[in-house]
């Protein structure tokens, strides 16, 4: 597979990835053979201490802007028009308009 494709298969998956199964570990801790079959693709750091599990995941602007750079762009403008609608609201309840949902 050429490496642009795969570049852009990769950002696709990172910026539109689901992360139900990573917060289903928060809860429901699983046992190791259970693990495999979890999609934590957009999992980028787990950590374990006795104050509980601290889980990273993979930036998603980053990834849509990577998208872009790679000449995916038709594809991240949802996700680029969704985030500066969240943006706008949260704008005008920081302003005193009101609810942001």
């Amino acid at each position: 597979m050429d490496t642009r494709k795969e570049a852009l298969q990769v950002c696709r998956r990172l910026a539109r990835g689901r992360i139900n199964d990573a917060v289903r570990l928060l809860f429901e801790p699983q046992e190791p053979e259970c693990l495999r079959k979890l999609d934590l693709y957009c999992v980028a750091e787990v950590k374990r201490s006795d104050k509980g599990v601290e889980i990273k995941f993979a930036d998603r602007l980053k990834a849509a802007q990577m998208l872009a750079q790679l000449g995916g762009e038709e594809s991240v403008q949802p996700l680029f028009a969704a985030l500066n609608q969240s943006a706008q609201a949260v704008k005008e309840v920081g302003r005193g308009g009101g609810d942001a949902v």
